[in-house]
């Protein structure tokens, strides 16, 4: 099993694409890459220096002079539900994501040649980001589920929310994902679809696992 291989796998919010990503690249020692940091990071940056988020020009100009090497992407800050809202706003900016798939690629072509394997998530991964991936993962579940699992990652972080709320912004941001005029979250024609429903982390991963060393194989 010593095929290099690039994983792609999108999908919605909530819908257990992350957890999914994460426990292959532990298992596989693959690079992992969560996408969606990085514009969690420029929500977050551009919120810290008083950017005009509205202003196109004005958050481009700043993330594409900012040096992502020098980011904390373990930061808690990432995981409030404001910045996730406007990450998901500014994620529309065509400009904005022409700069973070620079990096995105390099990431998975240039900067892990020692790994077997590169991860990559997010919503636009096997459609523009990597079209040539490997394997394409497309991850979903009711918004029903989607909602009571990021209530519930909130309320772990101490963020008190009302669920009804977190659904409502779930459906905001389907919307805003799926019909954004650049990159919109889109299956590609070739993805693996998994619905995430009725199933555990681990059953998830199991799935995923079989078409991982199929291709190995």
């Amino acid at each position: 099993m010593n095929k290099k291989i690039i994983i792609a796998i999108d999908g919605n919010a909530a819908s257990g694409k992350g957890t999914l990503a994460k426990k292959i690249a532990e298992s596989f020692d693959y690079a992992y890459l969560d996408t969606g940091k990085l514009y969690r990071a420029s929500a977050l940056l551009i919120r810290e220096n008083n950017i005009k988020y509205r202003d196109i020009n004005e958050v481009s100009n700043f993330i594409k002079n900012y040096n992502f090497s020098n980011f904390d992407f373990n930061n808690i800050k990432l995981k409030s539900d404001n910045i996730g809202k406007l990450a998901s706003l500014i994620s529309g900016y065509k400009e904005l994501r022409e700069i973070l798939l620079v990096y995105q690629r390099e990431f998975a072509t240039k900067l892990n040649n020692k790994k077997s394997g590169v991860i990559l998530d997010g919503r636009d991964i096997g459609t523009i980001v990597l079209p040539e991936a490997n394997i394409k993962f497309f991850i979903t579940a009711s918004i029903a589920i989607r909602a009571e699992r990021r209530w519930k990652e909130l309320l772990s972080l101490g963020q008190s929310t009302i669920k009804r709320h977190v659904e409502k912004d779930i459906r905001d941001r389907d919307n805003r994902d799926t019909k954004r005029k650049y990159s919109p979250l889109i299956p590609s024609k070739d993805a693996i679809l998994i619905d995430t429903t009725n199933l555990d982390a681990n059953e998830v991963f199991l799935l995923a696992k079989k078409h991982i060393l199929e291709y190995l194989d």
